[in-house]
């Protein structure tokens, strides 16, 4: 695969060299643009949008992952929705909408405005403001400031300006939610032009997102290694083309944690909780599928919400099924077998129920294909899954440790979308955020170790994580701790479904992606 790179406003092409020296023989061919009026095309003028869009792609080699930042991210993220010379993208310290659009966080209108005149009446001094905004809130801002300024050139040209204009008039809210390839969103935690309202947005946009602890605006400058980091672990999921664990590992996982989970799923019991309550009221299924039952939990609620319905526990780990037949004897009948490959008759299923199962399975048209075929014409779906974003908080740590994969890769919201719609399956969604916070980071792992879900990945790091590592990965994510203590982050998908032809007026949960 190839690498093509677009720098921000007021940068060019230098600003990539420290993560090119750390990406060095990770791609085939690297082309570094530099856009209209900045760096080696300084005495070019800037262009209307679509020109320049055209004219940037036309430098992208085939099979690229694009890279932009800033202002060069917004036209990477444009590039990547019309260009099919695209396979992934990577954006840093790039918001949605620089300016302030909506209830949108960015940049407020009259601050820009004021910034924008600046520029045209004193464009050296303005550029001097701007490079103390990009380093600001950097633990190596004093470094970095001297670096960006080192940058200006002698003369700044009248195409800055016409720059200026075109970041103010990007907006990307829309293409962020509704992009179709692989995307990652890098952001530096005290960034003074790109909000952290923002990125909380864009991550409930479904978008995938990482935030860097004690970086600004140019965390590729300052944080070099562990961004290259992200991007090689990135590249690799591009091009695995099966899922990144097997199903076997997934079930000798969910096997083992069998007698610890109910004593650590505290999410997962409140999640499971919260789905239950977007059945409807009028809803009377003769025959339910609990899918991916675990221990019980989820049957449970149904017996109780559904005292005359036959329920089906369904679950890849015999072990759980076992578990949940000696201490929660609700279902009518236990089933072990893979959600992909359903052993059950088509059009017998009234209600599939699913909470925080399916973040497991990466064939996502298999998947909804098998759930229509067994839902019944008028019968319906409730799922709660996972979702990009999803302990960002472990996964930034991680990346300053080394570069295997070390948390669970979650498919986008747009994924799950677009498999509902090839099934012809009706979807009302939405998103939560839910945030846990641990008073160590061993009492995290251990949780996770507890409900099964520690990492299965095939490209994880195998062996005894050695003590250096350890300290690593401590400092890392101490970085991140707040007043409640150490945050982990899980964003929520709510999925309810139906036949497209059955309608969809009982689907009334408003949709909040």
């Amino acid at each position: 695969m190839n690498l093509a790179l677009i720098h921000g406003w007021g940068g060019d092409g230098r600003c990539w060299q420290p993560l090119l020296d750390n990406l060095d023989g990770v791609f085939a061919q690297v082309v570094n643009v530099e856009l209209p009026g900045f760096g080696g095309r300084a005495q070019e003028p800037w262009p209307n949008t679509d020109e320049l869009l055209a004219q940037v792609e036309a430098q992208l080699p085939q099979n690229c992952l694009l890279i932009g930042w800033s202002l060069g991210g917004m036209l990477a993220t444009q590039l990547a929705a019309r260009s099919n010379k695209v396979r992934g993208l990577v954006t840093i310290a790039s918001n949605g909408s620089f300016v302030a659009r909506d209830d949108w966080p960015g940049m407020d209108e009259r601050v820009f405005a004021e910034f924008c005149r600046a520029q045209r009446e004193a464009p050296e001094k303005n550029l001097v403001r701007f490079c103390g905004l990009e380093a600001r809130g950097d633990s190596e801002m004093r470094s970095l400031l001297k670096t960006l300024k080192g940058w200006q050139p002698a003369i700044i040209p009248a195409a800055w300006c016409d720059a200026l204009a075109c970041l103010g008039e990007l907006d990307n809210r829309a293409l962020l939610a509704t992009l179709e390839l692989p995307a990652l969103h890098i952001f530096g935690e005290g960034d003074a032009l790109v909000p952290v309202a923002a990125t909380q947005a864009i991550a409930a946009a479904g978008a995938q997102v990482k935030v860097i602890p004690q970086a600004g605006h140019c965390p590729h400058l300052t944080r070099a290694q562990e961004i290259a980091g992200l991007i090689r672990n990135f590249f690799r999921s591009l091009n695995t083309s099966s899922a990144p664990l097997e199903k076997s590992s997934v079930a000798r996982a969910f096997g083992r944690a069998a007698a610890s989970y109910d004593a650590a799923a505290h999410l997962q019991r409140a999640v499971c909780r919260a789905l239950l309550q977007r059945a409807e009221e009028s809803w009377s299924p003769k025959r339910i599928l609990d899918l991916g039952s675990g221990t019980g939990y989820g049957s449970e609620l149904l017996r109780k919400r559904f005292p005359d319905a036959e329920i089906i526990a369904l679950d890849i780990a015999p072990q759980m099924l076992g578990y949940a037949r000696a201490h929660r004897p609700v279902a009518d009948g236990y089933v072990a077998a893979d959600a992909e490959q359903l052993p059950l008759a088509e059009g017998t299923v009234d209600l599939v129920f699913s909470s925080f199962a399916l973040q497991w399975c990466y064939d996502l048209p298999k998947l909804f294909a098998e759930i229509r075929r067994v839902l019944s014409p008028e019968g319906n779906t409730l799922i709660s899954t996972l979702v990009p974003g999803t302990l960002r908080e472990l996964e930034t740590s991680w990346a300053a440790v080394d570069e295997a994969v070390h948390v669970n890769r979650f498919l986008p919201v747009e994924a799950w979308r677009s498999a509902c719609e090839k099934n012809q399956l009706h979807s009302s969604i939405a998103t939560e955020q839910r945030v846990l916070h641990f008073d160590r980071l061993k009492t995290l792992m251990q949780e996770l170790k507890s409900i099964g879900a520690h990492n299965v990945n095939r490209a994880a790091g195998k062996g005894l994580l050695s003590r250096e590592k350890l300290r690593t990965l401590t400092e890392a994510y101490e970085r991140q701790r707040t007043p409640a203590g150490l945050p982990a982050t899980y964003q929520v998908l709510y999925l309810q479904l139906a036949h497209s032809e059955a309608g969809s007026a009982s689907m009334d949960f408003a949709a909040s992606v």
